[in-house]
């Protein structure tokens, strides 16, 4: 668990626990790019360019998949290039009651001053009228009952509504004459949203907001959105009823998972961190094992399908790792990378094996199942999870590592316990040799046995492992 030499010298200061989100630099908005979405915003830039019919478009992406961070930079980049656009986020006014009233809100605000400024002014005030009686509660009276009351009351909302839209179709012709292109309406977290702010938002966006020259940008999570939904209204057929407010549904596409753990890792400086632990050790320890570290984890996270958000927790994780990590102990990076994605997706089968409550097996198991077919997997993967493994097993400490380390029945076909590998190993002969011929060699020199689970798990959680 602990290293030999040790420097005189102090030990470093820790790693943050959290990087504030930077907000798009208005300069060079791709600057920090680093899941290459650019390429993303200037094919939807290519999409609704010149658009002069009201067009609606989703981005559908998993949560923690970088829309907001698209659909943030995308929209600093259309203004650079001089169009007008509007980002909302939609799940911090879903408080509202009226989703009219947020967008009215958002669009009165974006313009400082000037001639689109007085337009936007003018919506608002035509907005006015279509909200006041649903806001200020006006009660219904017997004559608004009778068919002719009812009749002017019909005529009515069309008469204010109609003159909103006149007013939307003034300010998006002014905008185009101005810029050449359509108003843009960006609108974010449309899925995190209560379902029912959620309809009423796109019900608003199809009937008023369908006038030349204005498109709509919406980033969701569809599969969420359509739960959501179902939640409230039963079980309709959610999907195909989403269909009906947008023109075009475009989907996320999947983000380097390398590039964006080797991004977090020197936005945290768990890098820089672990290089001085290694100069206060007075050896190349942790510098190696933060390399060992990129190897392990950007395989398995892809393997198991973490999201960009369930790996930036991790990365946390790691980041607490400096508050307790003195320079002679090790982290083991197989074992540390094994123990976080298993919190991340079975926390109930993490506190049992961190509690020994539940074999390596079963934790392997779990992995299995995660991971896509064997045909579909590279070696690297394969490697990874081999390693992954061998110290599952190494810290279990259980039949299953005497197996593979006990020179008196080490590789004896008939000495194999039952039920202590995974379902995998245990059926698979040749993986099973594979993991006899690495075990040895591979922790001699990390010195990895049954402390170091508890070791690693005190790091990274408020108790104490089962020893």
């Amino acid at each position: 668990m602990t290293q030999d030499s040790e420097s005189v010298e102090t030990r470093p200061a820790p790693p943050p626990l959290k990087v504030v989100e930077q907000e798009p630099d208005p300069e060079n908005p791709w600057a920090d790019d680093v899941l290459e979405r650019k390429q993303v915003a200037e094919r939807l830039t290519r999409i609704i360019e010149g658009q002069e019919v009201p067009f609606v478009i989703s981005v559908d992406g998993q949560w923690g998949t970088g829309k907001t961070f698209l659909l943030k930079r995308w929209r600093q980049d259309l203004e650079n290039h001089e169009w007008q656009a509007i980002y909302f986020n939609a799940w911090k006014d879903d408080f509202s009651d009226d989703p009219l009233l947020a967008i009215i809100g958002q669009l009165s605000d974006y313009f400082d001053d000037g001639a689109l400024k007085q337009l936007a002014l003018a919506v608002a005030g035509a907005a006015l009228a279509v909200l006041t009686k649903h806001l200020t509660g006006t009660p219904v009276t017997l004559e608004d009952l009778k068919p002719e009351g009812l009749l002017a009351g019909y005529r009515e909302q069309h008469k204010t509504k109609d003159l909103l839209k006149d007013e939307l179709a003034s300010l998006a012709s002014a905008v185009k004459d101005e810029t050449g292109q359509p108003v843009v309406f960006i609108i974010d977290e449309l899925d995190r949203c209560r379902p029912t702010f959620a309809i009423e938002l796109l019900e608003r966006v199809k009937h008023i907001f369908d006038v030349p020259n204005v498109v709509f940008v919406f980033g969701i999570n569809r599969s969420e959105l359509v739960e959501s939904l179902q939640s409230v209204y039963g079980e309709i057929d959610a999907g195909i009823y989403l269909r009906r407010f947008f023109d075009m549904e475009l989907v996320l596409p999947e983000a380097d998972i390398e590039k964006f753990c080797m991004w977090l890792f020197d936005v945290f400086g768990i890098k820089v961190f672990l290089d001085e632990m290694s100069r206060y050790a007075g050896n190349r320890v942790h510098s190696d094992e933060f390399h060992e570290m990129t190897l392990h984890a950007p395989p398995l996270f892809r393997a198991l399908s973490l999201s960009l958000r369930d790996i930036d927790q991790i990365v946390r994780l790691i980041a607490l790792l400096g508050k307790t990590l003195e320079p002679q102990y090790y982290i083991y990076p197989p074992l540390l990378a094994s123990l976080l994605s298993l919190k991340i997706i079975d926390r109930e089968l993490y506190k049992q094996f961190i509690h020994r409550e539940c074999s390596a097996g079963a934790v392997m198991d779990c992995f299995e199942q995660k991971y896509p077919a064997l045909s579909a997997r590279v070696k690297a993967e394969e490697n990874v999870l081999k390693r992954i493994e061998l110290s599952l097993y190494c810290v279990e400490a259980g039949p299953a590592w005497e197996y593979l380390t006990d020179p008196s029945i080490r590789g004896e076909p008939d000495s194999v316990p039952e039920n202590a590998f995974s379902r995998r190993t245990q059926a698979d002969r040749g993986r099973l040799n594979e993991l006899l011929k690495d075990a040895v060699g591979f922790f001699g020199t990390k010195r990895m046995n049954r402390t170091s689970l508890a070791h690693i798990a005190k790091m990274i959680d408020l108790y104490q492992a089962g020893a």
